[in-house]
């Protein structure tokens, strides 16, 4: 009982090879042809899973044979591989990237969840570093992403240590991120015996801090897990330096006196005072805070209202939200007033038809797919599988499962969360407090309730198998089906899913 299809695809597929600086990630991660973003500085181009930051010159020429032969080699600095900022496998789900790079977290952002990205800032050393047989290389990469970015977590460590400031910012010992590196390099070493513990894997490097530029040195494995990074006397300044920079800084006590009477009573006089202060500082503090957190969540919601997004839709640029927030001191004790913005990027994937272009659908995160495949995909999921009596279901990578470049791969009924990552964790979300069906196409994830307020919003119902006015519950309750005639009938009878 699928409609009809809106249109029938071409005998003769026309491969488009441009893009602009955002659809052509969502391409390049899902198909082998080469393609290309054009700019007079910021070009890039992607053929076979690899991604160069380069235009339609090299483009053109990229296929597998090209990248082999000229990897190490062919006119760009010493090859290819030094243009080169990603490389995907599709059928082991792994990718490597260039962080340094300009393009390097627009890639990261447009891999499918389910993929595992190795991070680095180095040229990669062979054009096949995602196979098997270089398995020890890459760990290699991966676990020295780690421990410099652990190393990074110090920088105001090495800073007192190699400069004359004392002052360690409190933001620098939040140990949230530094246990989060370390318990990845711990997993890894686990599991890879073989790496080297007393040995330092990765080169020294400058950190660029604010208006200074501290060379942080790399530590082993061995001082990372056994906290031997610093020795005692440096562990010591360390400290000393923490606690000046909570009560002493601004507050009339110098640094010579900190030093003089380091474990004496007379510290532990000015810490209990301080505390004393601190207890009604952090009781604005929290007010405050308390506000900022209200204000933001009002501002989220803005963005993600129907005026916002119907504005998306209409083509309008959309501005940054913007909501007052309020600013804490804690070494002069001032409250400031300040204005924060919310980006243009809504809580979950929204669908438009694409401005100018009648026949395409584009997501909010810049990939196009025909408004007709689309259309006849969403139909055979809800009729074959939604008003089913199962609530998950896999797919192969088949034309049948296809839409545009990209390929279903999951259907679930779940709880509905935010779409967005934190840090990078890409599997640590925000659930939205009720269910839905999700969709999880190439690297975009759509929710159903999504999907069928574009279809309103565009008056598509006429070409839909299911009704616009019904909840999902409802529909799945109930089995129902949207008729060509404009009629909804209850095509089976009552489903126990929801029952369950």
């Amino acid at each position: 009982m699928v409609k009809s299809k809106v249109g029938a695809e071409p005998k003769v597929e026309r491969i488009k090879h441009r893009f602009g600086k955002n659809e052509g990630f969502h391409e390049g991660v899902h198909r082998d042809e080469y393609g290309w973003f054009e700019s007079k500085y910021h070009s890039y181009c992607f053929a076979n899973g690899y991604f160069f930051h380069r235009g339609k010159t090299l483009a053109v020429k990229l296929n597998a044979d090209y990248i082999r032969d000229n990897w190490d080699n062919g006119g760009y600095y010493d090859g290819i591989k030094d243009c080169c900022f990603g490389i995907i496998n599709r059928k082991r789900k792994l990718a490597i990237i260039n962080y340094e790079n300009e393009y390097g977290w627009k890639l990261y952002n447009a891999l499918p969840s389910d993929y595992t990205v190795v991070l680095t800032k180095q040229s990669f050393p062979y054009y096949d570093i995602l196979e098997s047989k270089h398995r020890k290389d890459l760990v290699k990469i991966d676990i020295a992403y780690n421990i410099e970015k652990y190393a990074q977590t110090f920088y105001c460590a090495y800073k007192v240590l190699t400069t004359r400031s004392k002052i360690i910012d409190r933001y620098s010992y939040n140990v949230n991120e530094r246990n989060r590196f370390k318990e990845r390099i711990l997993e890894i070493y686990n599991k890879n015996k073989w790496l080297p513990k007393t040995k330092v894997i990765g080169n020294e490097f400058t950190y660029y801090g604010y208006m200074d530029f501290i060379k942080i040195t790399i530590p082993t494995i061995k001082q990372i897990l056994e906290d031997t990074m610093f020795t005692d006397e440096q562990k010591l300044h360390i400290e000393q330096c923490k606690f000046y920079t909570k009560y002493c800084y601004n507050r009339g006590t110098s640094w010579k006196f900190v030093v003089d009477n380091w474990g004496t009573d007379e510290i532990t006089k000015i810490k209990e005072q301080i505390e004393t202060e601190n207890a009604n500082w952090e009781k604005i503090k929290k007010h405050y805070e308390e506000l900022n957190h209200k204000n933001k969540a009002e501002a989220i919601a803005a963005l993600n209202g129907d005026d916002n997004i119907n504005k998306w839709r209409n083509g309008e640029s959309l501005n940054f939200i913007k909501y007052k927030s309020y600013i804490c001191d804690d070494r002069t004790r001032l409250v400031t007033n300040s204005m924060s913005s919310i980006y243009d990027t809504f809580t979950n994937t929204q669908l438009r038809i694409k401005p100018g272009k009648p026949n395409w659908v584009e997501t909010s995160r810049n990939a196009l797919v025909p408004l007709e495949t689309a259309i006849n995909l969403f139909n055979r999921l809800y009729v074959d599988y939604i008003i089913s009596d199962k609530t998950k279901f896999t797919f192969s990578p088949t034309n049948e499962n296809k839409v545009g470049s990209f390929y279903i791969s999951l259907l679930e009924y779940t709880d509905k969360y935010a779409d967005v990552y934190y840090g990078c964790n890409r599997n640590q979300h925000r659930e939205l407090g009720y269910k839905e069906w999700k969709f999880q196409i190439g690297c975009h994830t759509l929710w159903f309730d999504d999907v069928k307020a574009f279809a309103k919003y565009y008056n598509l119902q006429d070409k839909l198998s299911f009704p616009l006015d019904k909840s999902t519950k409802e529909c799945m309750k109930n089995h129902l089906i949207h008729l060509p005639s404009g009629t909804t009938i209850s095509a089976v009878g009552t489903s126990g899913v929801l029952d369950k």
